[in-house]
């Protein structure tokens, strides 16, 4: 979020370019950093939708055992925390793709940048 309102008012400093010239090294290089850096924001993306399943499922047992003595409101209580838990971690995987997508465009564009810059001056 304050990097996209740094960007928007252009005092976005890229922590590619630096990385660039501390260590110099190729496109390929860079294209290493930018995978590690993104790499936590992939993962959340996968994991969570799973988590999410996992977290569906512990409640389901005390449902099912509630179900079993006829106790509906045991039933209710354990199905509404079974789906808002899927639904947040739904909610949680679609934002860190959001974000993701976004800040992968960006580094991508700086890696162009760098690129451009590298060829102007050979």
């Amino acid at each position: 979020m304050l990097e996209s309102f740094a960007r928007a008012r252009g005092k976005h400093r890229s922590e590619l370019a630096a990385y660039y010239r501390r260590h110099g090294g190729s496109s390929d290089d860079l294209e290493l950093w930018i995978l590690r850096r993104l790499e936590a924001l992939r993962i959340t993306t996968r994991s969570a939708p799973m988590l999410g399943l996992v977290a569906t499922m512990i409640p389901m047992g005390p449902a099912l055992l509630a179900l079993s003595t006829n106790q509906t409101d045991g039933v209710g209580e354990n199905l509404v925390i079974a789906f808002a838990a899927v639904i947040l971690a739904l909610l949680s995987a679609s934002i860190a793709f959001a974000v993701l997508i976004v800040r992968r465009r960006w580094l991508l564009t700086e890696l162009r940048q760098i690129e451009r810059k590298r060829e102007e001056a050979l």
